[in-house]
């Protein structure tokens, strides 16, 4: 997995960090090798809304739902957000 939200972002809490990377492998699973600048940009969006804590990551995965489009490849996103979570 590429580490885009590592050096994206330092000051992420560890936990944050290691959420962020199995949500950014499950967007790799629903679109596929731009998962990783996909999830680049929608962090710098989430950033701008409010702090990078774990408590406003369904922020950020609500938005990733509506960018995937395909409503089956969403479901699965959805699934794996919710066992890692």
């Amino acid at each position: 997995s590429t580490k885009l939200c590592k050096t994206a972002s330092p000051h992420f809490s560890e936990d944050l960090q290691v959420v962020l990377e199995k949500i950014e492998t499950a967007l790799a699973g629903a679109i596929g090798p731009v998962a990783g600048m996909v999830m680049f940009d929608y962090i710098e969006q989430w950033q701008q809304g409010g702090p990078p804590v774990i408590g406003r990551v369904v922020d950020l995965t609500t938005a990733l739902v509506e960018e995937i489009g395909d409503p089956e490849a969403a479901q699965e996103f959805i699934a794996k957000i919710e066992e890692m979570i």
